[in-house]
């Protein structure tokens, strides 16, 4: 059977279908590099495909609005991986994985994310709390009540219970949770920008918010890199490990800079072995 590392077109999404997969690896970067990741993830995505993950790489456009395209993720997911399952089914791989309940406890799908991305991940994870919760005045509390009216409007079409990341645990890889400032470094301008209504939505503290009140991030892990300024300024790692504290499965603190997830034909080997390591701790933990 053919095992050749391969990125084949499926709407909304890039897949490397493994022949005979042992789980589903969705991938989601950084601000630019998300939106191109079969170029610049493709190293990392090629050892987990190595390893017999299907890796389903998942675009993004940028914006400064990170619900909808939060969002768009959500609703792109099930004609997604109905893609997916005929085009593997055309192939003569194995398929029955893709036909399993992606929340079911003891499912083999995983997130994978790295800078901003981290950051939409935790979205999809807060959105899908939504179906949990009786009270929605978490939400409006957190994001005040033009956010809460705007999200509940986007999400009119969309079924959460098909699509939640309940069981589908999440590594997040140098998490960035910033405002406008980190993307314009001009400080009267980002602030100009957030006075005029125009800034990054939601804000880190809303997105904070949200997390400390969620019953959610209980299979989440955290790669942390030693030379990281950006992600260091921004002071995401240790405002999770402050307050996810024991909900992290592990905090790996490696070598490296901000980028070092990126490569096309050579990449980082210890992120590699530890990203591979670190699902397969989430998956017995599941």
């Amino acid at each position: 059977m053919n095992t050749e590392f391969k990125f084949r077109p499926i709407p909304f999404g890039w897949v490397a279908i493994h022949p005979k997969p042992v789980g589903v690896v969705q991938l989601i970067g950084g601000a630019f590099f998300g939106s191109f990741p079969t170029i610049f993830y493709r190293y990392i995505a090629k050892r987990l495909f190595e390893s017999g993950y299907t890796v389903v790489a998942r675009p993004f456009r940028f914006t400064f609005r990170h619900w909808p395209v939060a969002i768009g993720l959500i609703k792109e997911q099930k004609p997604l991986f109905n893609g997916i399952l005929e085009e593997a089914k055309k192939l003569g791989y194995e398929y029955s994985i893709y036909e399993e309940d992606p929340c079911a406890r003891g499912s083999n799908y995983f997130w994978l994310g790295h800078s901003l991305g981290t950051k939409y991940i935790a979205l999809l994870e807060l959105l899908s709390d939504l179906e949990f919760k009786k009270n929605q005045g978490i939400l409006e509390t957190c994001v005040g009540k033009y956010q809460e009216k705007q999200i509940e409007y986007s999400l009119r079409n969309a079924d959460i219970k098909d699509i939640s990341l309940i069981n589908q645990p999440s590594v997040l890889m140098a998490p960035v949770i910033s405002g406008t400032s980190s993307a314009v470094p001009v400080p009267f301008i980002a602030d100009l920008v957030d006075r005029l209504g125009f800034g990054v939505l939601p804000k880190p503290e809303q997105t904070y918010c949200l997390i400390k009140n969620s019953r959610l991030f209980q299979l989440t892990a955290l790669i942390s890199f030693s030379k990281d300024k950006i992600a260091e300024e921004a002071g995401t790692v240790r405002w999770l490990q402050e307050n996810l504290g024991n909900k992290l499965l592990t905090d790996e603190k490696l070598p490296g800079k901000h980028l070092t997830p990126l490569g096309w034909l050579r990449g980082n080997d210890q992120l590699a072995d530890t990203v591979i390591e670190v699902i397969t701790k989430l998956a017995d933990r599941v």
